[in-house]
């Protein structure tokens, strides 16, 4: 029986009115590819952004179910994750670190000379994922600032693992995302290039697929 499969892609829109948000670069590429990758072999869910979503090509195993802010996103993992207690989950996202406190339901007026707005941190969906499912086999990414060496990029890594419990991280710096990839477990694979570090992961999640 093959264990069903999420996967989080895209990144999410935390509203500061009725019609703006705040986000983030990320076009789901990533996460669409995975999932495309691993429909044939069972079911997958690709819980993606509305860009992540028309990305991915419509076949029989792969469903697909939009979210939009960080909270909107948590809510539908907790909720895959309670409902499928043996799941995989490839949690590839661009999650927005803050959110606007108090953000307006109605459009905010445009002829305003200046508009400050407060923002308070959103919850880490990551730390809460094995504590909903702790029979899940986690993937998390970890993308890291640009000035990041291999020595802090694995120690960045490997701290992400320990304190969520994912039984892997894919981590990367920014701005070299085709090269000097990390697929980390309990030992560090690394990959020079990205497309080798997408085929250990697809490679990883078909075993447990099974």
């Amino acid at each position: 029986m093959s264990r069903p499969i999420l996967i989080s892609a895209g990144a999410t829109r935390n509203p500061i009115d009725a019609i703006r948000y705040i986000s983030a670069f990320s076009t789901g590429r990533t996460g669409v590819a995975v999932a495309e990758a691993l429909a044939p072999s069972g079911p997958v869910t690709l819980l993606g952004s509305a860009e992540a979503c028309l990305r991915a090509t419509a076949q029989p195993n792969l469903e697909t179910v939009e979210y939009r802010s960080t909270r909107d996103l948590m809510a539908k993992m907790l909720d895959f994750v309670r409902t499928h207690p043996d799941a995989i989950v490839v949690h590839a996202a661009a999650v927005g670190d803050y959110e606007v406190a108090d953000a307006a339901g109605a459009k905010i007026p445009s002829n305003r000379d200046e508009l400050v707005l407060r923002l308070t941190p959103t919850p880490k969906i990551v730390d809460h994922l094995k504590a909903a499912g702790p029979d899940i086999r986690l993937v998390s990414f970890k993308a890291a600032s640009p000035e990041t060496t291999d020595a802090q990029l694995h120690g960045l890594a490997n701290k992400q693992r320990l304190r969520t419990g994912s039984d892997r991280v894919f981590a990367n710096v920014l701005g070299r995302l085709s090269s000097r990839v990390l697929f980390l477990g309990e030992q560090a694979r690394w990959h020079a290039t990205r497309t080798d570090a997408m085929d250990d992961l697809i490679a990883t999640l078909r075993g447990w697929q099974g």
